[in-house]
């Protein structure tokens, strides 16, 4: 793309989606640090509008040390919420999937330009997006038809511990309660969460299902246009991860990206989980994730607070 063309808006965007805690961070930044592609950064969720700061994003591309790319100044790979809610009310509602039908028709060519803008600033032809949670492949979709999107998963055991650890995200209260923000519950995961006992470690089990749920709806809606893979497998056998990725998004596997990939240091975490929960607790989060499997789609739904 030469440095004054802007498409009316970009060209098959990947978008990654996940549930919270399943390790998105290191692909999102792997892939960021590819050279077609470009992405928002910390400086456009402060600053929606001033996509020119997109150009500070080559910071993050050169030859530092990860403590200095990944300072809190510098402008790193982010999710961006406030940038999509600014151009897309109702973007961040934490109640229930968002659909097509949930995308602001006056935000979509204003998103656009300002996602070419990123793009242009950043002298990239693909734009790169990371969102977990509610995975919104149906609202992105119509924005940005023939996106193309990665689904991350993770062991639920590491989710959960992981989820454990944070504080800036509450999932552990308890789906009949008024604490909780994810929405309805179908009737067989409130039946599995109460006779497994309950409690905060069931209901972070219980966030999980409803996001996998979500992404797997979706996921038959983009045919040919959904890859999946699992943390595990990119942390102990990265490059043929990488490798098979790139090839279902049709994005060229070069040699810059090559040997970013067998420069980074992957750290298997697999089994930190137990540092925080024990081979009880692991197991307890492996049965509810089991008996809940399907239990959403036999079920009809109801309002969570009260059961």
């Amino acid at each position: 793309m030469e440095p004054g063309e802007s498409r009316p808006h970009p060209r098959r965007p990947i978008i990654i989606v996940g549930t919270g805690r399943c390790g998105s961070t290191l692909l999102h930044r792997l892939l960021a640090r590819h050279e077609s592609l470009g992405w928002l950064s910390t400086f456009n969720e402060v600053l929606p509008t001033q996509t020119w700061l997109s150009t500070f994003s080559d910071l993050y591309r050169t030859s530092l040390p990860d403590r200095l790319r990944h300072a809190k100044a510098f402008p790193k790979p982010f999710e961006a919420y406030r940038f999509w809610e600014h151009f897309l009310p109702g973007f961040c509602r934490r109640d229930r999937p968002l659909t097509a039908a949930d995308v602001p028709d006056p935000g979509i060519e204003p998103v656009r330009r300002a996602t070419a803008g990123v793009l242009r600033f950043q002298r990239r032809d693909r734009l790169l997006v990371k969102i977990t949670g509610w995975a919104r492949i149906q609202y992105f979709d119509r924005i940005y038809p023939g996106a193309q999107f990665i689904s991350l998963r993770r062991d639920p055991r590491a989710v959960v511990s992981s989820w454990e650890q944070a504080d800036w995200l509450d999932v552990s209260s308890a789906p009949d309660s008024d604490g909780w923000q994810w929405g309805e519950v179908a009737g067989g995961y409130l039946e599995a969460w109460r006779s497994l006992g309950g409690g905060p470690l069931l209901s972070a089990a219980l966030k999980i299902r409803l996001d996998l749920d979500d992404i797997a709806r979706d996921a038959e809606l983009v045919p040919g246009r959904f890859h999946e893979l699992t943390y595990e497998d990119l942390v102990r056998d990265p490059e043929p991860t990488l490798r098979s990725l790139c090839d279902s998004c049709d994005l060229d596997w070069t040699s810059g990206f090559e040997g970013i990939v067998r420069g980074t240091p992957f750290y298997d975490s697999t089994g930190t989980w137990r540092k925080h929960l024990s081979e009880e607790q692991g197991a307890l989060v492996l049965e509810f994730m089991e008996r809940t499997e399907g239990a959403g789609e036999r079920e009809p739904q109801r309002s969570s607070p009260g059961g």
